[in-house]
């Protein structure tokens, strides 16, 4: 008996249990429900005012664009359909824009169907007056309406008011309106479906005149007691969007409750509690979404680096709240020095680690606190926020330098990059984040300029520098067609002789306000801009004229040698132009050298050869410039099909003072003996480096000890002369 009484308490006590939960979730149920629709109506609701205040304020933006071009013209009116036309195309929503001088319409678009609105007077029209002067008392937008049209259909019209200043102050010009369907403006939202989904709406306002409560836009359905309503502002007025249920909550779901068992009343609990999840379910998924989205806006997807947009946004705040800061902060910017190499022999793949390996040691070399952005390409940014000193940002730059200088594995090999760091100081070195950037990409091309590997502050003497080398560039663009450029001879000599064996031509500019203009203060700048070829087309045609002009005149036929730069030397039109400017002068091509720098060469060697060959195939003879500074081998230099070779200066130079040039010259001179190829010594300044080169057989000699560069008429008067004893 006792077990069966216990079971019996135990069976009353679970039925009681269950019951109880039953009703009680039961009668939860019906409460979560209605604060669940009421959660869902505000949301509607907040939703659709959202949307008409959005359409409605980009429709009225027009008003505003069409004022500033009336502002920017000074009230005259050019072109206005081509305008207007294209301020509609671009805002949308709008029915018809109008220009109102004096309050009187005289400009409508599109004019169709509106032609009874021209030359109406706004500030003299009982209907309209009242918005009007409120717009021109206020100097604000103000908004007409919602109000019946004659043409038919219901519309607002934005009114801006519009000033232009003279010496007396602003003065009232007129009125830049646009008028809006609100047909149209409802288009915007979801309202007209809302009915078939259950709801009723009514968007109303209070008549600034009368008081009354006018509605323009409802539901056929009317209103019910559970309503959720939310104010729109709008230009000096208030409009208020009232939605509802249209039909009541239905009983059903208490009866139900309150008959189910307790398992039928745990389902209805897991019901419930399922319902209600779906809205919070949602809502982190659009919150995912979003920080997913804002992440992807904000950072770089290869390194995972915040990117330049970020970087920006982070200067404008910096800018704004740099007085809170108790020292400046820096703006570092840098990209890889040898990053092009790396790409270009290993692939984009290899490329891209490498770059994924400098972001995290650029995060590793800096505080939690600062930031590492990636720019764009090799190009990286660094934002130091709080720095106590110069000295200790120059530390952190060397960090980095250092730090980006370990070697990288890629592969199976190792790469060794340095990189290059222009640094400004925020906010000394400029007001808003694109002079900041500009200023640190200055400083980095400065940086890059002494050297590579190095870090520069940037200064005012950068920009002058980036004006005058602006300047400078522009100059070129007119130096050609203006012939501008001219070309000074240096002799080369036979030492053997002392005769004059060949000049070459150096090119100088005649620039009209600086005047005569040496090669080391232009032809970077014209590597630079790619005008270094037609620079360098000029040079050949000049010269080939040149040696034309001493074939005619029956003077004595001397070799002119021209220097070819990388950029041309790369051109794959030189053998077809060096060819028809030839053909059109009519020279012996033998009479021509081009000289090509060692370093040129070595860039690639095969692609050398055979450039080199199809230009020996024209008859020109291949002078090696610069020997000596690259890294060629004998291997390489029998593989060359080069006539001369010419020792850079610098060996020249320390000849009387330097044991080990001495040896470096008799060997190259040597060398190139048992390679069949004749030596010019370059950079002959003095009768003891002349002494030196002649006991080391060398052929030819140039430099001032000969003669300086000079132009073509003043040449032929020295070499008419002895140019040096050499006996």
């Amino acid at each position: 008996m006792r077990l069966v009484h216990r079971i019996s308490i135990i069976c009353t006590l679970v039925f009681l249990l269950f019951s109880g939960i039953g009703a009680y979730w039961t009668h939860l149920g019906q409460v979560l429900y209605t604060n669940e629709q009421r959660f869902f109506m505000s949301e509607l609701v907040n939703a659709q005012s959202s949307a008409i205040e959005r359409r409605l304020s980009r429709s009225l933006s027009a008003t505003r664009i069409l004022a500033q071009g009336v502002r920017e013209n000074n009230g005259l009116i050019n072109n206005f359909e081509d305008y207007a036309e294209a301020v509609l195309k671009s805002v949308g929503g709008i029915s018809n824009l109008q220009l109102a001088p004096d309050g009187i319409i005289r400009f409508i678009h599109p004019l169709k169907g509106n032609e009874n609105a021209l030359g109406h007077n706004i500030l003299q029209d009982d209907r309209r007056r009242k918005e009007a002067l409120l717009a021109v008392k206020e100097h604000r937008l103000t908004l007409a309406g919602p109000f019946e049209l004659i043409q038919g259909g219901v519309a607002v019209i934005g009114r801006n008011p519009v000033y232009l200043p003279t010496p007396q102050g602003e003065q009232f010009w007129g009125f830049a309106s646009a008028l809006i369907f609100l047909e149209d403006l409802l288009k915007a939202t979801e309202l007209n479906s809302l009915e078939g989904r259950g709801y009723s709406y009514q968007l109303h306002r209070l008549h600034p005149d009368t008081g009354v409560n006018e509605v323009f836009a409802s539901s056929a359905s009317p209103l019910t007691a559970d309503s959720y309503s939310v104010s729109i502002q709008v230009p000096n007025a208030t409009w208020n969007l009232v939605v509802s249920r249209s039909e009541p909550t239905p009983k059903w779901r208490s009866t139900t409750g309150y008959i189910v068992s307790a398992l039928a009343g745990l389902l209805a609990v897991w019901i419930v509690y399922y319902i209600l999840q779906q809205p919070e379910k949602l809502r982190r998924t659009v919150i995912e979404k979003t920080r997913e989205l804002e992440y992807h806006a904000n950072n770089d997807a290869l390194t995972g680096l915040a990117n330049r947009r970020f970087l920006s946004e982070q200067l404008d705040r910096v800018l704004r709240e740099h007085p809170r800061y108790s020292h400046p902060a820096v703006l570092m910017y840098m990209d890889l020095d040898d990053f092009k190499r790396v790409n270009d022999s290993m692939g984009h793949a290899a490329g891209d680690s490498l770059l994924q390996q400098i972001a995290d040691r650029l995060k590793r070399s800096v505080r939690d606190s600062d930031l590492v952005t990636r720019l764009g390409g090799d190009e990286f940014g660094v934002l130091l926020l709080d720095s106590e000193s110069v000295r200790d940002v120059s530390r952190i730059a060397e960090k980095i330098i250092d730090t980006v200088e370990q070697p990288v594995k890629l592969g199976n090999k190792s790469f060794v990059v340095s990189t290059s760091i222009g640094i400004t100081m925020i906010p000394t070195d400029g007001q808003d984040n694109a002079t900041i950037l500009k200023n640190a990409d200055l400083a980095m091309y400065s940086a890059k300029k002494s050297g590579k590997r190095n870090f520069c502050f940037y200064n005012q003497s950068l920009q002058a520098a980036a004006i005058a080398k602006q300047e400078l560039e522009d100059d070129l663009s007119l130096a050609i067609d203006e012939k501008q450029f001219v070309l000074h001879y240096q002799p080369i000599v036979s030492l053997s002789t002392g005769e004059l064996e060949s000049c070459e031509a150096l090119i100088r500019w005649q620039h009209p306000q600086k005047g005569l203009l040496y090669p080391d203060k232009f032809i970077s700048a014209a590597e630079e801009t790619g005008k270094i070829i037609d620079i360098g087309y000029w040079v050949i045609q000049t010269v080939c004229n040149q040696i034309k002009w001493t074939e005619s005149g029956s003077k004595t036929l001397h070799r002119f040698s021209i220097n070819l730069s990388p950029k041309q030397f790369k051109d794959p039109l030189l053998i077809e132009k060096i060819r028809t400017i030839i053909q059109s002068t009519d020279i012996d091509a033998r009479l021509l050298e081009l000289e090509v720098t060692e370093s040129c060469v070595m860039e690639d060697v095969d692609a050398a050869i055979d450039m080199l060959a199809k230009l020996k195939e024209l008859g020109i003879t291949i002078a090696l410039d610069d020997f000596g500074t690259g890294y060629s081998s004998l291997s390489l230099l029998k593989r060359l099909p080069v006539d001369r070779l010419k020792i850079d200066q610098s060996f020249a130079r320390d000849l009387e003072t330097d044991s080990d040039d001495q040896k470096i010259v008799e060997g190259l001179i040597s060398m190139a003996h048992k390679l069949e190829l004749r030596v010019v010594a370059e950079g002959i300044e003095t009768e003891d480096q002349l002494k030196f080169l002649k006991s080391y057989q060398c052929d030819f000699g140039q430099g001032y000890l000969f003669s300086k560069p000079a132009p073509i008429d003043q040449l032929q008067q020295v070499c008419s002369q002895e140019i040096h004893s050499l006996s």
